[in-house]
């Protein structure tokens, strides 16, 4: 079991901000794992003491607010929690400006009182003294100025109902998943969004753990599938970045599920070139992985073809969707997903085609994916 660091009269609330700051910006780069090593290393603590202040300050269970939810009026730096034995739950800037910390009972009791005077409906009855865990609902962002009661309040254009404002990443993600099983889909996308209300995928930050990752990959999928692939777009690119940065191996099969929700909603939303590069990568990717005749390989290969057709690339998208049926064939001779691949062939042989470099007639109602009862 990993050791601690003995508790030392010099850390201070100002010192844990600056390492935790430090661990959050090397993380960005190096993953969350490497950076509370690196950050422990450079400032003499043990890797499980910085580990225990990042995920203090990243806490959503029993956090006072939920994280991400407050900045400094000075500095408009991130303020964490910060909790050190023998001391009461403060909330500083990261890394501090040198203003004077603040009690985290405080701003609790600020940030409820906020919330149930302005958007009380959005507080389940008997949650009452939990308001300030559903505080990211109405609210985007809270500057605090030089005590609790100085409080600067940033109003959502949209308030959101907060689904589960206590519970972990992981556990909701597992009950995400559950309700995406059981054919709830509303459900399933309520908790993932009531999770990622904190983050704007489109800003450039990566996830810090795979469970974000794969709530944002899953959320895109639910979404794409209720039919907006305009809006699943931003969080499908979000997961695959995030979880290619976390996993570092293209071939890990939670990066493949989430560039084949990447290369879906690109043809959904009618992005052909960008969608024939992914699914021409996950091609890469499940040869590596899966080896060149494997039902994923030749389901992406089948997809593809499907893309290159709609796109206008009436010659090659044939001629690769031949090369797959007669693969399909030798590999898996029984295998339904053959009569569908050959169905779609037969379409693209007597589909009506536009002029040398356009989309074709049909790809604005572009045939069942052939693919679909080949994946595993």
């Amino acid at each position: 079991m990993p050791t601690r660091t003995p508790v030392l009269a010099a850390w201070t609330p100002a010192f844990v901000a600056e390492v935790v700051a430090a661990t959050l910006e090397h993380a960005a780069v190096h993953g969350l794992h490497h950076a509370a090593r690196d950050a422990a290393r450079s400032h003499g603590l043990s890797p499980a003491t910085v580990e225990e202040w990042v995920s203090r300050a990243r806490a959503v269970p029993a956090a006072p607010v939920p994280p991400d939810l407050l900045a400094c009026h000075t500095c408009r730096r991130s303020m964490i929690l910060i909790h050190l034995p023998g001391y009461d739950r403060v909330y500083l800037c990261t890394p501090s400006c040198g203003r004077t910390p603040v009690s985290a009972d405080e701003i609790r009791e600020a940030v409820a009182a906020v919330v149930l005077h302005h958007t009380p409906h959005l507080v389940p009855a008997g949650k009452t003294s939990q308001a300030a865990s559903y505080a990211l609902g109405p609210i985007q962002r809270v500057t605090v100025g030089a005590t609790s009661a100085d409080l600067h309040i940033t109003w959502r254009a949209v308030s959101r109902q907060v689904t589960g404002p206590m519970m972990a990443m992981a556990q909701r993600l597992h009950l995400a998943q559950r309700h995406a099983a059981d054919n709830t889909p509303e459900r399933a996308i309520n908790v993932l969004h009531s999770g990622l209300l904190h983050i704007d995928p489109t800003n450039g930050r990566l996830a810090l753990e795979t469970a974000t990752a794969r709530a944002a990959a899953l959320l895109a999928a639910l979404t794409l599938t209720g039919g907006d692939p305009a809006a699943a777009l931003p969080w499908a690119r979000w997961g695959h970045r995030s979880l290619r940065h976390l996993l570092r191996d293209p071939t890990n099969p939670d990066v493949r599920a989430a560039l084949r929700v990447l290369a879906a909603t690109h043809r959904a939303a009618g992005n052909l070139t960008a969608a024939a590069d992914c699914y021409s990568d996950l091609i890469r990717h499940h040869t590596q992985a899966d080896g060149p005749y494997a039902l994923p390989t030749l389901a992406a290969q089948a997809t593809l073809a499907v893309v290159l057709h709609e796109h206008g690339r009436q010659e090659p998208a044939r001629q690769l969707l031949a090369r797959t049926i007669s693969d399909h064939r030798r590999a898996h001779p029984h295998h339904p997903g053959i009569a569908r691949m050959t169905a779609a062939l037969h379409r693209m042989h007597t589909t009506a085609t536009g002029p040398p470099g356009h989309p074709t007639r049909s790809a604005t109602s572009a045939p069942p994916d052939p693919s679909q009862t080949t994946r595993t």
